[in-house]
């Protein structure tokens, strides 16, 4: 990671960006409300990194970033609606008696449900965000980036960054879950793109956790493809 006091480096500023309480967050939770309204619309949100920024924190301090110097396209992007992002039903199970003896389970939705989209998976703790250098995906666009939220502060809602992909990359150096995640968002906007923007580039970042589901996800492509 660069130094954080300033947004000289795109990648960095993309990473740092798919966190929450972060100077320029991307998460749909982060955002005020004009912003969400934008899209909520199926427009996208335009970001400057290079300009200037007070940011305030959670805690209630207040830190100055310093805008990024010669940026591609000048440090703007656009963060893209995911339009695939919906509320997927958390299903459970009841057991039935059976008419010779035993049970079986049946499923059943419950009435709780968790946000789910190609690029987004509550449940498994994967949040990733699409951003290009034009305001709308098409034949004029350059330069698009799939930036990848790392390991959220230790609690509860984010053990499935802790215990199902940290801890086991780490011990047993397997593909893990939200890397495959990854590789399904990676092959449909590499799709996306060679319908919409042909000419475009997509590049791939993230921090900690983000850069290790970046890796795999990558890598996995070139596998499937060797």
């Amino acid at each position: 990671m660069n130094d954080l006091s300033n947004f000289n480096n795109i990648y960095a500023n993309l990473a740092e960006s798919a966190y929450n309480d972060r100077p320029n967050p991307f998460p749909y939770e982060s955002l005020k409300r004009k912003k969400k309204n934008i899209l909520n619309s199926g427009e996208s949100l335009q970001f400057d990194f290079s300009q200037d920024t007070t940011f305030k924190h959670s805690d209630g301090n207040e830190s100055f970033v310093k805008g990024g110097k010669n940026l591609p396209n000048k440090g703007v992007v656009y963060l893209q609606p995911d339009k695939t992002l919906h509320a997927e039903p958390i299903k459970s199970t009841y057991s039935v008696p059976k008419v010779n003896g035993g049970y079986e389970q049946v499923p059943y939705d419950t009435l709780k449900t968790y946000q789910k989209g190609l690029l987004t998976d509550e449940k498994a703790g994967f949040n990733a965000y699409f951003v290009t250098d034009t305001a709308k995906l098409d034949e004029t666009t350059r330069q698009t980036y799939l930036t990848i939220r790392g390991s959220d502060g230790a609690s509860i809602s984010s053990l499935n960054d802790w215990v199902s992909n940290d801890a086991n990359f780490a011990l047993t150096n397997t593909y893990i879950p939200q890397a495959k995640l990854a590789n399904l968002a990676l092959k449909e906007k590499i799709k996306e793109l060679n319908t919409k923007a042909p000419d475009a580039v997509l590049n791939v970042t993230g921090h900690s956790l983000g850069a290790m589901v970046s890796a795999q996800a990558v890598a996995k492509l070139y596998q499937e493809t060797a």
